[in-house]
């Protein structure tokens, strides 16, 4: 029997879905706490190759999550994988290497800034606006569809996802505000060591580039091309900057 062809199989497809609910809301909640403070996990000192491993980690989930949205792999996979279920695999590997990272990430180096009292205090009110502001940003969109939980279960009633350009609440303020959640959600910490440094230094590049990516892909429609001349791609983005990630790369 072809992989295909067992996925499609209704008890298979909604098990599936099943766990990818309980790995997604399980893999949030330890997200949230190892975003606000990843220290205390690993030693160097009682690892080999520190480095090699976070690396390894952030490169787990940051290369299959771009290589997955690409159309021409997602066509090929899609040979093997219903394509009502391309978006709940998509979301099973998120949740799994966000589930790995917390799990086996090492801490090194000294803390860098540790904040107490007020400092503290008022790092954890960005942090949870952060965090408020990504739960804004994907009720816009739909709650649970960046999940897959959304296609996943109207497929299981047999009805179609609708998708449109989002252009209300936080997406009046910028194009990409789930990137901009996920900036403050990885810089906002009370305990910034030299290893969540280079977290936050690796995945802030990986957004960017991101962005740079997405803006292609985007630019192919004319409504999203008026919509960007209204909205900049990041709030208090230099107008330089927006054109580079934007209008200059459309051209490439």
């Amino acid at each position: 029997m072809e992989v295909k062809q067992f996925l499609e199989k209704r008890y298979v497809f909604i098990t599936i879905g099943i766990i990818n609910i309980v790995l997604f809301h399980y893999a949030i909640i330890r997200l949230w706490f190892f975003l606000l403070d990843s220290t205390g996990r690993y030693d160097a000192n009682s690892v080999p190759y520190p480095w090699t491993i976070n690396t390894t980690l952030l490169c787990f989930f940051s290369i299959p999550h771009s290589l997955l949205l690409n159309s021409n792999i997602k066509r090929k996979l899609l040979s093997y994988i219903p394509g009502k279920l391309y978006s709940t695999i998509y979301s099973l590997h998120s949740c799994i290497a966000i589930i790995l990272l917390d799990e086996f990430w090492t801490s090194i180096g000294t803390n860098l800034i540790i904040s107490t009292g007020l400092s503290s205090t008022i790092i954890l009110v960005f942090y949870t606006l952060s965090w408020l502001f990504m739960f804004w940003t994907m009720s816009s969109i739909g709650l649970f569809k960046q999940s897959g939980i959304e296609e996943w279960w109207k497929a299981v009633r047999k009805k179609r996802l609708k998708g449109a350009l989002v252009q209300h609440g936080p997406y009046k303020i910028c194009r990409h505000p789930i990137y901009v959640a996920f900036l403050g959600m990885i810089w906002f910490t009370p305990n910034m060591s030299e290893d969540r440094l280079y977290l936050s230094l690796f995945w802030s590049a990986y957004i960017f580039i991101g962005a740079t990516f997405k803006e292609m892909r985007l630019s192919k429609s004319n409504v999203y091309r008026e919509y960007s001349k209204k909205v900049p791609a990041f709030p208090l983005f230099p107008k330089k900057l927006d054109n580079f990630i934007s209008k200059k790369i459309w051209s490439v």
